[in-house]
């Protein structure tokens, strides 16, 4: 062996041993998926404010702190992760969806007849009971609400609202009716997409490549290429049943997308597939991702637990 071939195995050899001490250290490393899903305590901590209906939760455009509660008496608002909350406005509007929209956010509803008859059954499912729409903007990340009164829509109550990913400024709104509208001037006016989404009007979310993800209480979650033609995808909650309440979607990664049922789950395939990350008895209803600090997502428990997830959706945290 030559002196030059000896002196680069020594080399290469020294590189090599410092590479693992640096992987040992954490220095050079790879994300490990999490593959078991956090499992609930029989016992949690209960900071959610008491509501007959949590609707849907969203993060502060700009702080991550910041948590902006829908339910069937109006918003809740928490500056601190989700510990302790301050009535926020629209005191008694079933708001039934809340959505970040560039640095502002928009949330809408029904005027409320009953908090407590929150949710009607229509047929063989379930939509937010009628009553006028309500749409408002929040400039401040939550702090105030200014009500706004597009044009274009008619006067139902509002089922739920979602973003594309592939262009946020385009607001699509989802009537309890089925009807589907978009918005492109920060909900100022909505322009008619499709008098029938095509599945039951409950929770829908833009994901990847255009693709939508929709699901309700009673038939399941299902997958669009174009919004219009749906299938159904597998999926059992830890029941036995099919129920779908809500969904994010990863602001950084529209392939990542949360759904609440009994419990979390977890899709990276923009819905197709989906993985139990969170274990629970409980029914979950409010999840969102934090647009400025995409790895942090909340999720809301109807027995007042507040989850924290820290790594994506992929583990989580009961907030205390």
């Amino acid at each position: 062996m030559t002196p030059i071939v000896r002196k680069r195995l020594l080399i290469a050899g020294l590189v090599a041993m410092f590479a693992a001490a640096f992987m040992a250290l954490g220095a050079i490393s790879k994300p490990t998926p999490v593959t078991t899903p956090t499992v609930a305590p029989a016992t949690v901590a209960q900071t959610a404010p008491f509501d007959p209906w949590y609707w849907a939760v969203a993060v502060g455009p700009s702080d991550p702190n910041v948590v902006v509660l829908g339910m069937s008496s109006g918003l809740t608002r928490s500056a601190d992760g989700g510990k302790t909350w301050k009535p926020a406005g629209l005191k008694g509007i079933n708001t039934t969806s809340i959505v970040d929209l560039g640095s502002s956010m928009v949330a809408a509803g029904a005027k409320a007849k009953s908090v407590t008859g929150a949710v009607a059954r229509k047929g063989t499912g379930r939509t937010v009971a009628d009553g006028a729409p309500v749409v408002a903007i929040s400039a401040d990340d939550g702090k105030t609400w200014r009500e706004v009164h597009p044009t274009g829509l008619i006067a139902t109550a509002i089922q739920a609202l979602a973003v594309d990913p592939a262009n946020p400024a385009s607001l699509y709104l989802l009537l309890n009716t089925g009807a589907l509208y978009r918005s492109t001037d920060t909900a100022a006016s909505f322009q008619l997409v499709s008098k029938k989404l095509g599945v039951a009007p409950w929770a829908f979310a833009y994901t990847d490549g255009g693709r939508v993800v929709a699901g309700d209480m009673d038939s399941g979650p299902f997958t669009s290429v174009d919004g219009t033609t749906w299938s159904k995808t597998g999926f059992k909650d830890s029941r036995g049943g099919k129920m779908v309440m809500e969904y994010a979607v990863k602001p950084d990664d529209a392939k990542t997308v949360l759904m609440t049922s009994i419990g979390v789950v977890r899709s990276t395939d923009g819905g197709l597939t989906w993985r139990l990350v969170l274990q629970s008895t409980t029914m979950f209803g409010p999840v969102a991702y934090s647009p400025s600090k995409p790895e942090i997502a909340y999720a809301v428990g109807f027995d007042r637990s507040v989850w924290r997830s820290a790594d994506g959706g992929q583990s989580w945290t009961n907030v205390r």
